[in-house]
């Protein structure tokens, strides 16, 4: 089955926005807010890695783990926002967290019943 062009742009760019956030995980800030946040931080910025790389091989868990572990990031995300600003009531939602969930509920609908079950 080939890959269509839209699958191969989401990947490409989800690889190059976890390059862009993984540096994160070992910033001082991250380890400000509490002590295993960043082994944390880097475990959901690892499965995120594997989940694109699951949609590049057309697999339906590659989706479904691409799905969990962004909003489970952007929680974390949330959370320590929450930490090191208490004063700041609110939900923020990435430009990243954006893009990528309206890209991939597209893919979703587009092509996961053309996706292959199994590993």
């Amino acid at each position: 089955m080939k890959r269509p062009w839209y699958i191969t742009i989401f990947c490409v760019l989800g690889w190059i926005w976890l390059l862009v956030i993984f540096p994160s995980v070992f910033s001082p800030e991250t380890k400000k807010i509490h002590l295993l946040l960043p082994s944390v931080y880097g475990i959901v910025v690892a499965f995120l890695f594997i989940a694109w790389v699951g949609v590049w091989h057309l697999k339906k868990w590659g989706m479904e783990l691409f799905f969990i572990f962004l909003f489970i990031k952007t929680y974390l995300d949330n959370i320590s926002q929450f930490i090191s600003q208490p004063h700041f009531k609110g939900i923020q939602f990435s430009a990243g967290f954006i893009f990528f969930f309206i890209y991939g509920l597209i893919i979703t609908i587009l092509y996961y019943n053309k996706m292959q079950k199994e590993l």
